[in-house]
This record gives C-alpha cells, structure tokens and sequence, in this order.
C-alpha cells in the first residue's frame, strides 16, 4: 500500500476511535449521529474519493474500501450510511471525462463539502436495480418526477439527491439518474426508519411527487437491464465496500471478544476464558472467516484497479458481487462465533457486542441479495445468461 493509502487510513481509524464513543447512544436513540458527518466534513473524508485538485483526499478503489473497514469498526452506521455518499461519488469519478459541468460538481463535494444521497432502492423493485418504478417524464427542457423511494441512509444532512428513475416513452427502455436539490418542491423526506440493527443510518423513504428538474441535471441514460460499463463500476464501488464495512464490525466483534476472553475469570477457573479450548475455537473460526473476507475483496479490488477492462458482463459483475457475498455471509457467522465465546454477556446492553450482532446481520441483504447473488454467481460459472428464458 502506498504512502498516502496508510494516511488515508490512519485517518478512517482517529474517526472510528471518536465515534465509537456515541455508537452506542446512538442506536439506543434510534439517532442520527449528525456530528459524526460534521467531523468527516472537516477532516475531509466526505471527499474521501475525490481527486485532491478539486478538494478531496484522492482515494482509489482499494484505498476506500480499506478506510470503510476501518470506520466500520468505530460506528457501522455511520460507515454505512455515508458509503450510500461516496461509492456513488466514487464510480462517478472513474467514468468522468473532464468537462466543465463535471468539475463544478467535484469542487461542490470536494471544497463545497456538499453531501450527495441515493434514491435507488424502491418499495416495487426490492434491490433490482436497472428497472425502476420511479418514473422521469420529459416536458420540453425539463423532466417531471414520480415515485417512492426507500432506504435513503443519511437523509438528515443530504444537499444532493441521486435518483435513479425510468424514462417514459423511451425505446428501448431506458433508466437514469438524475440530481436533485434537497430543496426542490415535491421531495419529501418520510421518517420511517425503525430498524433492528444499523439504526443510526437514518435510512428514510424519499417521496417524489411531480418534482421538476432541468434536463441537464440528469445523467446519460442508459438501456434498462442489459450490464454495461457505467453498472459494472456501480457495482465495483458499492459490493466491495459493502463488503468491508460489515468486515469492519466482525472485526469490532473480534477485537471487543479477545479483549473480553483476555480479562474475564470465572470463579471456578484459575484463568481467563481464553485458555478454554472452546474459545480459542470459536475466536480461530471467526478469525478465519474475516481473513477469508479481506483476502477476497482486497485482491477484486486491486485486480479492478490494474484491470478494469476485465471485468465485463455477467462474469466480472459475478466476480464483484462474490466477494460482497462471501464478506457479508462471513460476517455473520464470526459475529456468531465471536457471541458464542462471550456467551450471555454477549446480550447486554452495556457491551457493543450485542449491537454487533444485530447490525452485522443487515448486510446480505444490500444488493446483491443472497438468492440474487447466487442466482447470478451461478449462472455465471455455468454460462447461463441471466436474460434467458424461462428464467428456470
């Protein structure tokens, strides 16, 4: 890793450390931690992935990731919550071509500190995403928004709306997305979210109902379903760091169980529990399960960086979405191990471990989904394309 990827991280980790301080109230509260965005604004790490000419930190793909397991650690809301700002930002900057409009844009995340948000997920469509039922109708110079939107993490502090809408009329088909300000009449922010687990993401529904934008403000649109290059760097920026932040709480889960096994001693032992066989195995196997994880992710990530133009299709998207799947599923079962050792203790309120548990357990169920994953990942190694049909 280089110099500035060390730098990069050893920030991720002072804000992690401060943030794990309020993690905890925070999700009692059901809260938005509204001051961990302002510490990231100042440090700059809302412009993690933005090129540092135009007031960002310049991280690559690989340097992301690493930094998003690190905050994870401290807060997994949090480090969730502004992963729905930057892996957009992220694959943005990959495919820009350096125009006008698009640096006015990057010095408005970067030096303007403006936060964008999703509108991607809907109530209709689940996490299918490339078919919307948010609909953008053209009307001379401008389009007309409709729908309903679900899972808008960080709603309380976005400046930038990022929906994605089909077009009407268009044919084929088509989708794009399209920006819009948090001001603009007929966006309406619903406070549903009540959650078991990563509950300080503020994850709100977005109601969208006849909003009217400039057509400049929507990007190039693009065929509704079939994988193209601008989907395949979607998912790049947004499975791998799916997958290192729900790493990064198994990893808060392990170093919180060590810590634990280290300094609790039952009376009828003469040691800590850590000298218990059943420990060291439990501890072993979710240690295990996170290497596992980084090893995937880590190598995608630096193979995506050295050879973009490889991963096309189906199969590169498969190879994207695997290591979202394994890291998210590993996750889950260290966090078991890691609950198994601690044991009742692991409940409590007053440890991390049980809000670990609970938030570790939302992450297979980002896009791709389990069955999703599989259905695709599968298709993919026997050549089966997804479009064909019967579907099975």
């Amino acid at each position: 890793m280089s110099e500035k990827g060390h730098r990069l991280i050893s920030i991720a980790a002072e804000l992690a450390a401060d943030f794990a301080t309020r993690a905890g109230e925070h999700d009692r509260d059901n809260s938005f931690p509204v001051e961990n965005v302002t510490r990231m604004k100042e440090c700059g790490y809302t412009a993690l992935v933005i090129p540092e000419q135009h007031g960002g930190l310049g991280a690559d793909l690989e340097d992301y990731v690493l930094c998003q397991e690190q905050l994870a650690q401290g807060c997994a809301a949090t480090a969730l919550a502004i992963n729905m700002h930057l892996f957009g930002l992220g694959s943005m900057v990959e495919r820009m071509t350096g125009g006008p409009q698009e640096s006015l844009f990057l010095d408005a995340i970067g030096r303007g500190k403006q936060i964008l948000g999703g509108g991607i997920s809907e109530p209709e469509t689940g996490g299918d995403w490339g078919f919307f039922a948010t609909r953008a109708r053209r009307d001379g110079e401008f389009y007309v928004l409709n729908g309903h939107k679900t899972f808008t993490s960080l709603s309380p502090v976005i400046d930038l709306f990022m929906v994605m809408a089909t077009i009407d009329d268009s044919s084929p088909p088509a989708s794009a997305t399209f920006l819009i300000p948090r001001a603009a009449p007929g966006l309406q922010l619903v406070e549903t979210w009540d959650a078991m687990g990563m509950r300080a993401t503020a994850s709100h529904d977005l109601v969208i109902k006849d909003v009217r934008v400039p057509a400049i403000a929507m990007s190039q649109s693009r065929p509704a379903g079939p994988l193209d290059g601008q989907a395949i760097s979607l998912f790049a920026w947004f499975s791998l760091s799916v997958a290192a932040v729900y790493t990064g709480v198994a990893m808060a889960a392990l170093k919180f169980t060590r810590e634990f096994a280290g300094r609790y001693k039952p009376l009828t032992l003469s040691r800590p529990i850590k000298y218990l066989p059943g420990i060291q195995f439990a501890v072993a196997e979710a240690d295990t399960l996170i290497a596992q994880s980084r090893a995937l992710y880590v190598s995608v990530a630096r193979d995506y960086l050295s050879q973009t133009g490889s991963f096309k299709g189906e199969a590169g998207l498969a190879r994207l979405v695997m290591a979202k799947y394994v890291a998210t599923n590993n996750a889950i079962r260290a966090v078991d191990c890691c609950m198994e050792a601690v044991g009742a203790h692991g409940i409590l309120k007053k440890f991390p471990m049980e809000r670990y548990y609970r938030d570790v357990r939302a992450g297979v169920n980002h896009p791709l989904s389990n069955a999703r994953a599989r259905e695709l990942i599968g298709k993919a190694a026997l050549e089966v394309g997804l479009g064909e049909t019967p579907r099975w």
